[in-house]
């Protein structure tokens, strides 16, 4: 039986550790910031808090010192705060041309939230949602690789994060809700067929002339007649993959175009 005393033991050096790892994550982000041509001082820190929806200046440089707040998301809150002073302008410029109230204080929606993915790759992975914060699509989260349940995926402010993060930091996966009809995304083709002459040539005719499609790897080989390749290409939304398919398929010799699923 754990006593009172030992509770607050354990209490006491997680405490300590979170702010160590705090404290390095402040310096980090101060390296990091610097990069970005940004000074870190109180306004800027009260402004990461608000852009990353935390509650205390501690859980922003926890996170930071974690991982878990990643250098894309540094330069995105670098880009919105350096034209914050040109949106100021066009919004002022949009008032002075508009006279209909509703008008100005619309605001739509650009992103549907509909996708999630994870780590630097954006890898597509089976998940469940933790029913202790019951993420939805758009809220900021991470994962949690579990032992018997595979990948969890907890709010950025669930009330287990900091706990998790702390003792467990090797099992958290980064993680971000995207728009599949507007981010690119990487996918893997498996490709079968007969081995013949200009084939290569022509499969990697047909990907390069795609539009909106970057190839990142290619691995083709051909034995016994038998033709191999594996593609990974990346691709702004699932239409334009389904269309690279069905125009690998007409390529002459080519049996088969089966998507690759990372587990």
């Amino acid at each position: 039986m754990t006593t009172s005393r030992a509770k607050n033991k354990i209490r006491s050096v997680l405490n300590e550790d979170t702010k160590k790892i705090a404290e390095e994550g402040k310096e980090l982000l101060t390296r990091k910031l610097k990069h970005l041509k940004i000074t870190l001082n109180e306004g800027v820190v009260n402004e990461l808090v608000n852009y990353f929806k935390l509650k205390t200046s501690l859980d922003l440089f926890y996170r930071v010192g974690i991982g878990a707040i990643e250098n894309q998301q540094l330069k995105d809150y670098a880009a919105q705060k350096s034209n914050t002073l040109i949106n100021f302008f066009k919004n002022k410029i949009k008032r002075s041309h508009s006279s209909n109230p509703d008008e100005i204080n619309r605001q739509e929606l650009t992103s549907n939230y509909d996708l999630l993915v994870f780590g630097k790759e954006q890898d597509r992975l089976d998940y469940k949602l933790a029913s202790c914060c019951n993420p939805i699509p758009g809220d900021d989260v991470f994962g949690f690789v579990t032992i018997n349940e595979g990948i969890k995926v907890h709010k950025k402010d669930c009330p287990n994060a900091i706990t998790l993060q702390s003792n467990y930091a090797y099992r958290i996966m980064p993680a971000k809700w995207i728009d599949s009809t507007q981010q690119e995304f990487k996918a893997t083709l498996k490709i079968t067929g007969m081995d013949s002459l200009g084939l290569t040539n022509e499969l990697t005719k047909v990907i390069s002339n795609n539009m909106h499609v970057n190839i990142q790897s290619i691995s083709l080989s051909g034995e016994a007649g038998i033709f191999n390749g594996q593609v990974s290409v990346i691709v702004q939304n699932n239409n334009i993959l389904k269309k690279l398919i069905d125009n690998i398929k007409k390529i002459d010799g080519v049996d088969k175009v089966t998507r690759v699923y990372t587990n």
